[in-house]
């Protein structure tokens, strides 16, 4: 069967609350593990502006893409979309579908965002059909602490909740996406807030703070940095301190780093594609310098 012949009977729209069933489906097919209803509505109806695009064969959907809306931390405090659930029914795949959908999506968030966020999954690659020469791309590298750790301290665990009370501390400093109370909130408070904690340190004047995942893996559990807010000026002597006295710490990198105490799990390549023509090379100095976290992306997110 062609993408032509196909054209004729495939529907291209917005996905529903009623269509869970049908994504959940397709979720499984796809990446073999399960979703639930709640992460479905938290990540893609929490907001006006985030959706789900999908195919649908006659009521079945075969195809799909998530569009999360969020802002960049520059003068403008553009809004952008990150690309998330990317996903086809693998009888569909190479059919030219997925790249079809792109297209119209692309088309639906012409007028309201100029660049597109794209963490690429094993699955799929497809970039909206927009020029390579229009795509700016950074490779980070994720990290695991393997050696044993031997101080007798135990890091200060603050309740997830305390983000109330430091909320005037959360800040957009060197962030690449802008960040403020509300952004914490939605991502940290309104969904699966147990998993989460606060590893506080503190100087005679300066106060950091990382917002830490406790994970559970095939391995075991393990403690993945997802944010910081508070001080930068002691971001690198809190990020030491943590790789010192917790193990399994799971944390991101801009360099590849020689040491034989941690242990590469894998690469995380983030791409930013232009919709409009703009100032690629002025916008690159932002791209490389500021900084992105793993809270950033879903890779750690619960989705069960």
């Amino acid at each position: 069967m062609t993408f032509n012949i196909l054209t004729t009977k495939l529907t291209y729209r917005k996905l529903k609350i009623s269509d869970y069933k049908n994504f959940k489906k397709l979720f499984y097919s796809t990446f073999k593990k399960k979703i639930s209803f709640d992460f479905f509505k938290w990540r893609y109806f929490n907001d006006k502006s985030s959706f789900c695009y999908g195919a649908f064969d006659s009521k079945k959907l075969i195809a799909n893409v998530g569009m999360v809306a969020t802002k960049l931390n520059n003068y403008k405090t553009e809004t952008v979309f990150s690309r998330h659930s990317s996903m086809v029914l693998k009888k569909y795949r190479g059919l030219g579908i997925f790249s079809h959908l792109l297209q119209i999506v692309k088309e639906k968030i012409f007028y309201k965002a100029s660049k597109i966020i794209m963490w690429p999954n094993t699955k799929n690659f497809s970039s909206f059909g927009i020029n390579n020469n229009y795509i700016v791309k950074k490779k980070y590298y994720l990290y695991q602490c393997r050696s044993k750790i031997n101080s007798s301290k135990k890091i200060k665990k603050l309740s997830i909740n305390e983000l109330y009370k430091l909320k005037n501390l959360i800040n957009i400093n060197g962030n690449f996406f802008f960040k403020n109370f509300n952004d914490f909130k939605k991502r940290y408070l309104s969904y699966k807030k147990s998993e989460y904690f606060i590893n506080q340190f503190h100087t005679k004047t300066l106060k950091s703070f990382f917002i830490i995942k406790r994970n559970k893996d095939k391995s075991g559990f393990n403690y993945v940095i997802l944010d910081h807010f508070g001080s930068k000026k002691i971001f690198n002597i809190h990020l030491s301190y943590l790789k010192n006295n917790q193990k399994k710490l799971i944390f991101l990198s801009k360099k590849k780093i020689n040491n034989k105490n941690y242990k590469l799990i894998n690469y995380i390549n983030f791409k930013i594609g232009f919709i409009h023509k703009s100032n690629i090379i002025r916008f690159k100095k932002s791209f490389f310098n500021n900084q992105i976290f793993l809270g950033d992306t879903d890779i750690f997110m619960s989705i069960n």
